[in-house]
């Protein structure tokens, strides 16, 4: 019996020096296992944040090719750093429109500029009257649509003064111009 004691003491021992150690060293396994997860973590991160700085890349061409467009459209507003000479220019394009298709203007007159809302913009309107016959107007109107700046006909009214062969009219029209404010 005293075998029999020493041998359960013995075993018993053992279990338990088996469970201390087991005790001992599972957290040191699970702190190898935990490296390995933090390291997958890293790398997810990492992933997401090239991805973030590829849409970045991507940003920065739309923004600059936005910027080129913006340059594009924005040379087809009037030039000049006043709304004075904003519509001298308005006056100036027309002048060569109507003396191209030998129209006579016969008065000429600058309208109050207006903002326009929630845009750095402002319209400035002109308003002129002619002498012409219809094919002549046609032409005027035509090249004022094609004009290098971008240019509107807001208002237009058109009166036979000649009831002859040659049917002659007097048109009052309104042309406005965009310039950036400031």
């Amino acid at each position: 019996m005293n075998r029999n004691i020493r041998r359960y003491i013995l075993m018993g021992g053992v279990i338990l020096l088996g469970l201390v150690l087991a005790y001992r060293l599972i957290p040191w396994v699970q702190s190898l296992e935990v490296p390995r997860e933090e390291v997958e973590l890293k790398v997810k991160k990492l992933e997401k944040y090239m991805q973030l700085v590829q849409e970045g890349k991507g940003l920065e061409k739309e923004y600059s090719r936005l910027k080129r467009d913006m340059s594009r459209l924005e040379a087809g507003l009037l030039p000049g750093k006043t709304s004075a000479l904003a519509a001298v220019h308005v006056q100036n394009v027309l002048k060569e429109i109507t003396d191209r298709n030998e129209v006579e203007i016969k008065s000429i007159r600058v309208l109050k500029p207006q903002p326009i809302k929630g845009a750095p913009y402002i319209k400035i309107p002109v308003e002129f009257r002619m002498h012409s016959d219809i094919a002549e107007l046609k032409e005027v109107l035509y090249e004022i649509q094609r004009s290098s700046k971008y240019l509107k006909v807001t208002r237009l009214r058109i009166m036979a003064y000649s009831r002859k062969k040659g049917k002659k009219i007097s048109s009052t029209l309104t042309v406005e111009g965009i310039m950036k404010k400031g």
